[in-house]
């Protein structure tokens, strides 16, 4: 977990971008946040959309990261949820 003065050290790749010619029962779905209203999340999405997750399967918000509640990031795992749900065993 990243805190206050420490630098940002990225985790695991995400994975590649899907072959839109093949198919596939892969879902996916991507979370963007920032903390101020003067940042922008346009690299973010931009990333996640490179990886092939469609705009409308991103959720984003712009709040702070003393809020404990996050209304799209709540919504973001309901969908997982529900996908997973739905997936074949």
């Amino acid at each position: 977990m990243n805190g206050p003065g420490r630098p940002w050290r990225p985790g695991t790749p995400p994975p590649a971008p899907l072959d839109p010619d093949l198919p596939g029962a892969d879902i996916r779905i991507g979370y963007a946040r920032c903390s101020t209203l003067g940042q922008e999340l346009d690299s973010q999405l931009d990333a996640l959309a490179g990886h092939g997750i469609p705009r409308d399967k991103i959720f984003s918000e712009k709040i702070s990261t003393r809020v404990r509640v996050r209304p799209r990031f709540e919504e973001a795992l309901r969908t997982a949820r529900e996908v997973k749900a739905h997936a074949p065993p």
